[in-house]
């Protein structure tokens, strides 16, 4: 975590922060914040998401060791990584906002690219009848 943005802030005080947005952005999917924090959570939370998805056990204390919530572990390993469907990087997205009414500041929003569970259900279950039309088809033949 040394190669992030200053941020205006004191490493514990900086890493605190983008470990707080991590985990607030893995419970909600969807974050507005800074376009500086947001550029400074995406590569953290892909190399984590990358190793969510192998679903070690070295996998899941890297994860724990780094977001604060044991819920957002639960969630990180459960569900998002599976929600992945094929896509092997490029996890989150980042869409630039218009700038904060208060100061003026570039803000931005992270969230993730998620394949909807169903989308991933449905295309588990064609595959799998898919398998069984051509093993009857295979059957019929040679009967």
């Amino acid at each position: 975590m040394s190669t992030l943005p200053k941020l205006g802030r004191k490493k514990e005080h900086r890493e605190r922060t983008i470990r707080n947005l991590a985990t607030s952005l893995v419970l909600y999917e969807k974050v507005r914040t800074t376009t500086a924090k947001a550029e400074s959570v995406v590569p953290l939370l892909e190399r984590l998401i990358t190793k969510a998805r192998t679903g070690s056990l070295a996998a899941r204390r890297a994860a724990k060791a780094l977001l604060f919530d044991p819920n957002a572990v639960s969630k990180l390993f459960e569900d998002l990584s599976q929600r992945q469907g094929t896509r092997t990087s490029g996890f989150l997205r980042v869409t630039k906002l218009p700038p904060r009414p208060g100061d003026g500041a570039a803000m931005a929003q992270v969230e993730f690219l998620l394949t909807p569970l169903e989308t991933i259900l449905q295309a588990e279950s064609k595959t799998k009848v898919s398998v069984r039309k051509t093993a009857a088809k295979t059957e019929e033949p040679a009967s």
